[in-house]
C-alpha cells in the first residue's frame, strides 16, 4: 500500500511540474536583439527567416503563433513591397487576436490601393 502512495505522490509531482505553453516563441527574443543591436539588412533577414520559423513550427506543434508576429511578417512584407502578402498576414493577425484590429488597421491604411507591380 505504501508503495502504491509513493508512485502515485512521484506521478503528481512530476505531471504538476510539466510546463505547457499556449505558444511557441522560437528564437524570437534573440533573433530581434540581434537585429536591434544592429540593424543590418543581414540581420533584419535573420530575424525575417526566424519568424517564418515561428510561423511554421506554430502549425507542426499545433500551438498558437504567438501575438504580434503575424503583424510583424506583415509589416516587413509592406516594406518590401509586397502588399498582398502584407494583408494576409495582417488579416490573420486580426482574425487570430481581434483585439489587435485598431492597430493593424492603421497599417492596412498604408497599403497603397495600386498593388505590387499592377
Amino acid at each position: 500500500m505504501k508503495i502504491k502512495l509513493i508512485v502515485i505522490l512521484i506521478v503528481l509531482v512530476f505531471t504538476g511540474c510539466y510546463q505547457t505553453t499556449l505558444y511557441y516563441w522560437g528564437n524570437y527574443s534573440n533573433s530581434l536583439y540581434n537585429y536591434k543591436k544592429l540593424e543590418t539588412e543581414g540581420n533584419l533577414n535573420k530575424h525575417i527567416k526566424s519568424i517564418e520559423k515561428i510561423i511554421k513550427q506554430s502549425d507542426y506543434l499545433k500551438k498558437k503563433v504567438p501575438p504580434g508576429i503575424y503583424c510583424e511578417y506583415g509589416y516587413y512584407s509592406m516594406q518590401e513591397g509586397n502588399y498582398s502578402e502584407a494583408k494576409k498576414y495582417f488579416d490573420l493577425e486580426i482574425k487570430l487576436y481581434p483585439e489587435s484590429e485598431k492597430f493593424v488597421t492603421v497599417l492596412v491604411q498604408r497599403i497603397p490601393e495600386k498593388k505590387e507591380n499592377e
